[in-house]
């Protein structure tokens, strides 16, 4: 799935760190967490990943108290930056 790319110019890599480019522009993805929920969300392409799904994935067993809302703030930010135009 390296190098996959989407309609609207966007292109991703999940081999090695994952990364993602807009028109030949890469695109900061944030922090390892972050870059960890995406890459998870593009290896699970077009199937639902549940709240708790990427909370295991991420953290395991691990998880702080306040996984959910670390989660959902990781979520905005990567569509803020995957989609600028999204009202």
């Amino acid at each position: 799935m390296a190098g996959q790319s989407v309609p609207g110019g966007l292109r991703f890599a999940v081999l090695g760190p994952v990364r993602a480019w807009r028109d030949g522009r890469e695109l900061d993805l944030g922090t390892p967490l972050q870059r960890s929920i995406l890459g998870m969300l593009l290896l699970r392409e077009g199937h639902a990943v549940t709240p708790n799904e990427m909370i295991d994935a991420v953290w395991g067993e691990e998880a702080p108290p306040r996984a959910l809302g670390a989660l959902r703030t990781y979520v905005s930010r990567l569509r803020t930056v995957l989609e600028p135009d999204r009202p």
